[in-house]
């Protein structure tokens, strides 16, 4: 009899324990449904300084989230495009179809230009950070940058109070520097400012000396520069083999070199500066200044959770609920400032600064 009494308490005792096991597992946050963010960056090659700030900013807001009490489940997950449009393509696809991704994130108006048809036939959020607003058509596509519309405005603004009359561009062929260029020729027409030469070269370039003799015989009070590196560097270095001394100012260029000292003293517009509060988190969090992107990356995520959180936590929603929810975001706080909203065209809408390089660093002069 009390060999029965023991294997009773012995099956009581197991099945106790299989109860609690299985309260608890229903408990546990794993078995929240999962949101699923993938960047595609440039971790290679000679933009990986800006891919890595953007991870590390990613991967920071997701420990935040992780921290807190969500609805949902987030996890982030990236992928390397080295800054080339082929590699971006398998590397948004991979994310698609393997990963299962709810939302993908690019880099740069040509990553940004290639991923919105895939997105909007895989019915995929899709959130560029690039300067094209023609990324952002579309049901599912957006764009987090400041819009050139924006950046053009702080531009002539700072021309006009410098007495600036005449501007020779440097520009690439790619469809970000291009809706800056659109956007300039749009302001320009009544401030007194003129365009007087413009070179447009192709990426891979590595001789600009006459493309810099024909701007200087336009006579310009400045050289303005929308490229990106390595061909930045390039032309800089060359614009002082040639003893030019016409000062260089540009829109966000300067930011996008890995060597800015190059650029020490001179002025120029960039995106939307950080809040401190993020600034002061992420150098807590890597010991490393903000870089260009880092909180675009940060604010990507942080929406998508808001988005996300606004639902009801039983089931995940889905990518055409998430995209439409998105659409309607207003007054969120972030790493880019309060009360940010996302526009009727998908963009997401932040003021843009005035910059200039020093001590090889960039600094806020006015916002």
């Amino acid at each position: 009899m009390k060999n029965i009494y023991k294997v009773i308490g012995i099956v009581l005792i197991a099945l106790i324990v299989i109860v609690v096991a299985v309260n608890t597992k229903k408990a546990t946050p794993t078995d929240k449904p999962v949101v699923k963010i993938g960047f595609v960056l440039p971790l290679s090659g000679g933009a990986s300084y800006l891919g890595e700030g953007m991870r590390r900013a990613a991967e920071l807001a997701a420990k935040e989230v992780k921290a807190s009490n969500t609805k949902y489940n987030y996890e982030v997950t990236f992928e390397d495009d080295a800054f080339t449009p082929a590699k971006t393509a398998s590397a948004v696809n991979k994310l698609i179809s393997v990963d299962h991704v709810d939302v993908v994130s690019t880099v740069a108006s040509a990553a940004g230009v290639l991923t919105n048809p895939i997105a909007e036939k895989a019915k995929i959020v899709h959130i560029s950070t690039a300067s094209d607003p023609a990324i952002a058509r579309g049901e599912y596509n957006f764009t987090n940058w400041t819009p050139p519309v924006e950046e053009v405005k702080v531009f002539i603004a700072e021309a006009q109070k410098r007495g600036i009359k005449k501007i020779s561009i440097f520009g690439q062929t790619i469809s970000g520097i291009t809706a800056q260029i659109d956007e300039l020729k749009k302001q320009l027409p009544g401030t007194g400012i003129s365009i007087v030469s413009e070179d447009i070269s192709n990426f891979g370039t590595k001789d600009f000396r006459t493309a810099i003799q024909k701007a200087k015989s336009a006579n310009p009070d400045y050289f303005l520069v929308l490229m990106f590196s390595p061909e930045l560097e390039i032309l800089a270095n060359q614009i002082k083999e040639l003893n030019v001394k016409i000062p260089v100012t540009a829109i966000e260029s300067f930011e996008l070199s890995d060597n800015p000292g190059l650029y020490e003293g001179l002025w120029y517009v960039n995106a939307a500066d950080p809040t401190q509060e993020f600034a002061d988190s992420y150098f807590k969090e890597y010991g490393k200044t903000v870089s260009i992107g880092t909180p675009n990356a940060y604010d990507i995520v942080k929406m998508v959770v808001a988005t996300a959180e606004t639902f009801d936590g039983k089931t995940k929603p889905t990518t055409t609920e998430l995209a439409q929810k998105l659409a309607q975001l207003k007054g969120y706080n972030g790493a880019l400032g309060n009360n940010i909203s996302i526009g009727p065209d998908h963009v997401v809408i932040t003021k843009a600064v005035l910059r200039t390089i020093k001590d090889g660093k960039p600094t806020t002069i006015s916002q």
